[in-house]
């Protein structure tokens, strides 16, 4: 008897353990597989046009940011750099990171962009 309810109570377990739950309603399990914008045509844009979505720009921005406070915070823990060092290595950390916040603004910001000008080309 100890060994039936010993190999019921393990096969439980291990049925548990290896249950898998499918994606739930509203959440995006697969958020870094999936394509946001695409840079090939789409109906009426001309040669180099993509599309560039406010959610795909949010989602750089945040990246952007999150990397460069990991270095900004890995220079500000380096024990043996001088304060007017770390001072200015972390001035040009941000400088950079302004750099490459302004460049996705301007690719959002582009002439080239065909999001939100759809509803635009049919007036």
């Amino acid at each position: 008897m100890k060994k039936i309810f010993t190999l019921l109570f393990s096969m439980a377990l291990l049925s548990t353990a290896f249950a898998q739950y499918g994606p739930k309603e509203g959440q995006d399990w697969n958020r870094n597989r999936d394509v946001y914008a695409d840079n090939h045509h789409r109906g009426q844009g001309g040669y180099g046009s993509y599309y560039f979505t406010a959610r795909e720009k949010d989602m750089q921005i945040a990246q952007i940011n999150r990397e460069y406070d990991y270095r900004i915070r890995s220079v500000k823990n380096h024990f043996f750099m001088g304060w007017y060092q770390k001072k200015r290595q972390i001035n040009y950390l941000e400088n950079k990171r302004n750099n490459e916040i302004n460049a996705v603004y301007a690719k959002f910001n582009d002439r080239r962009n065909r999001f939100n000008r759809r509803y635009n080309e049919r007036w």
